[in-house]
């Protein structure tokens, strides 16, 4: 008896210990989803910070009130808006731009609706209680994912249009604002490693590496014969409107494929007589990058 009796003993208090240390896992991982719902709170807080500052700066050069009376109109319109609160700026971006007007308004009403969520009622609606349960913080989550995917679509269309402003300063207005080349490059290198960045009024400043022209004269180079160790640039033309037929020099503002070749600055160019003496043939290959 005495030894079934340890033994039923032993037995509970394991089931003891293995409760206690279950319990103390599940309050581990509830720690840890409620640290993440904290730090998606701090990003979409920060991303619609950004989106305010990247209106306030481009405002003053896209709403006709910032430049109908010259340059204290500007000045006067741009100190206005530094105490606008996002939805007074969203406002004014719908009213001077082009878009399609039910889904665009639609959208960017929800972004703002969003922010004001985000800042005035979280934790207040039912089922976003971060506090309460392993649920809440689940849907807490999703709830803030979506937020921030639809924050973030419009902040990076945001920056092509704070971007193309910076680029105006620094062509025309350098020498008065010293800081603007470095937050243009700061800014440049941001958007282009994810969409593909043209400069039409300067095409040295189009961010070849990452085009689709320059990626399919690349792919061209080990799909079609070569001449030793280069490619012929008319079997690449073909090669290229056979894959993208949209994809022209002309949508980078360049008139030619030859064109493209030589400012896009990636690329050896060789020029020959062709064997019928009729025309110059032209040969390309990559140049090697360290």
């Amino acid at each position: 008896m005495k030894t079934a009796t340890l033994i039923n003993s032993e037995i509970l208090d394991a089931h003891k210990v293995t409760i206690f240390l279950l319990s103390l896992n599940m309050e581990k991982e509830y720690e840890k989803l409620v640290n993440e719902v904290l730090i998606k709170i701090g990003r979409n807080v920060l991303i619609f910070q950004q989106i305010e500052k990247g209106l306030k700066l481009l405002l003053p050069y896209i709403h006709p009130d910032g430049s109908k009376n010259g340059i204290d109109s500007f000045r006067s319109y741009k100190e206005a808006n530094k105490s606008k609160t996002l939805g007074n700026l969203i406002n004014r971006f719908i009213s001077c731009c082009e878009y399609d007007p039910d889904y665009f308004v639609e959208n960017l009403k929800k972004l703002v609706a969003n922010r004001n969520k985000l800042i005035h009622q979280f934790g207040k609606s039912d089922g976003v209680n971060i506090l309460a349960t392993k649920e809440g913080c689940l849907t807490c989550i999703s709830d803030l994912e979506s937020q921030h995917k639809e924050a973030l679509s419009f902040y990076e269309d945001i920056k092509l249009f704070v971007l193309s402003v910076l680029y105006f300063i620094r062509e025309n207005y350098a020498e008065s604002h010293p800081k603007i080349d470095l937050l243009y490059k700061q800014l440049r290198a941001e958007v282009i490693s994810k969409v593909e960045y043209i400069n039409l009024s300067n095409s040295s400043d189009t961010a070849w590496e990452n085009t689709q022209i320059v990626k399919l004269l690349r792919l061209a180079e080990t799909n079609t014969d070569k001449i030793g160790d280069m490619t012929l640039l008319a079997r690449a033309g073909e090669f290229i409107k056979s894959q993208d037929p949209k994809c022209t020099p002309k949508k980078y503002g360049i008139k030619t494929l030859k064109g493209v070749l030589k400012v896009s600055g990636l690329f050896e160019i060789i020029e020959n007589q062709d064997l019928q003496q009729t025309g110059i043939s032209i040969l390309y290959k990559s140049k090697v990058l360290y």
